[in-house]
């Protein structure tokens, strides 16, 4: 039998099987059926509390004349996990998900300890975990949506070692590129004290000397976690182009800069600090240029110039407005090759050119509204 040294009315019963019970009506079901786990049910559990195993009692030899106990903690600590290990050795394993794991060791702190020996616990993708004293032992692979969520359940527990073990144990598998663009588009996808809680010291005083992450930029410090944490792309393109504005004023369009792949697609993005991803793009072996657009010449829409003050304005049909649909004229731009007749493509030449070859090797579509 399962069983505690804890007897019920020592551990408030009915709040306990309440917790319990709250916990897997939550979880458990959702878990299993979202992420294919197989978890055990809440009898089991309540039975790891309630069997009537016999209490741990230091040995009369770690006492002194006056009762007290002279054993240091690790040694009373390891007298402890043999007296529990002997009577529940050979019993079957009980397997419970992470979150309920945490639920339960925040309430009532220690109450697993005993019986970790025949106690897994599952990671949201389902990979089983072994502790000791409360702490996850091992190192595993897992994608990076596991490692946050593994890092948010021992935030909200309040539980060091699991941020811990998330954050030095657990190495990212690779992501494929389009699932970082998707990353990058998101910055709600994350929260500031998870990726705090993940980022290495030096790595936040190097690329956030302040200390803070601001909201806009979660996205970005998500994949500067991901290759601080040793993650790869499984299909890294060899180039990566990013289009921004000179300047920001009069552009009509709520985006921030334009991604061009060597297959040739083409991406408008919102918020994303194009400075920052080119150097964590360029950690990744990608390189990546960042094209800086001054001028916008089209075939059918007139043309986009940034006046002295510093806005932009269109010109067409012999009419000025005073801003510009940048994003849309950019790329009608790109598709008509009508760059390389600005002044920015002189400017930048060389990496135009690259980016020229990129465009006439691809079969890029016209944007439905260039006519």
């Amino acid at each position: 039998m399962w069983g505690s040294q804890i007897k019920p009315n020592e551990l408030k019963g009915s709040k306990l099987l309440i917790l319990i019970l709250c916990i897997f009506l939550t979880f458990q079901n959702t878990f299993a059926d979202a992420k294919d786990c197989t978890v055990d049910n809440v009898d089991k559990l309540y039975s790891i509390i309630y069997a009537p195993l016999v209490p741990f009692t230091p040995p009369a030899e770690a006492t002194d004349d006056d009762g007290n106990v002279t054993l240091s903690e690790d040694e009373l600590f390891t007298l402890k996990r043999r007296h529990f290990y002997d009577q529940i050795k050979g019993q079957e394993t009980i397997k419970i998900d992470l979150q309920t794991y945490s639920t339960l060791t925040k309430e009532l702190p220690g109450i697993l300890e005993n019986f970790e020996t025949n106690l897994k616990v599952l990671l949201p993708d389902c990979q089983p975990i072994t502790l000791f004293r409360g702490v996850p032992l091992g190192k595993v692979r897992a994608d990076f949506e596991t490692i946050i969520e593994t890092t948010e359940i021992g935030l909200n527990a309040g539980l060091d070692p699991i941020t811990e073990f998330a954050r030095t144990s657990m190495q990212p598998n690779n992501m494929s590129f389009s699932q970082l663009i998707n990353l990058l588009q998101n910055d709600l996808s994350v929260t500031t004290e998870v990726i705090t809680s993940l980022l290495p010291p030096a790595v936040t005083d190097r690329y956030f000397p302040d200390g803070a992450i601001p909201t806009g930029n979660l996205s970005e410090a998500a994949v500067v976690t991901y290759v601080s944490l040793g993650g790869l792309l499984a299909d890294p393109p060899a180039r990566i182009f990013f289009l921004v504005p000179r300047s920001y004023a009069g552009i009509t369009e709520n985006y921030s800069s334009i991604i061009i792949e060597e297959s040739g697609r083409i991406t408008n993005t919102v918020a994303l600090n194009t400075n920052l991803v080119a150097q964590m793009l360029n950690r990744l072996n990608i390189q990546a240029s960042i094209i800086t657009i001054s001028e916008i010449i089209t075939e059918k829409n007139g043309t986009c110039k940034i006046d002295n003050a510093g806005r932009w304005q269109q010109l067409i049909g012999g009419r000025k407005a005073r801003n510009c649909p940048f994003f849309t004229l950019t790329q009608q731009m790109l598709y008509n090759k009508t760059y390389r007749q600005t002044t920015d493509y002189a400017e930048q030449n060389m990496v135009y050119k690259s980016l020229d070859a990129i465009l006439s090797a691809a079969a890029i579509k016209a944007p439905a509204s260039d006519g």
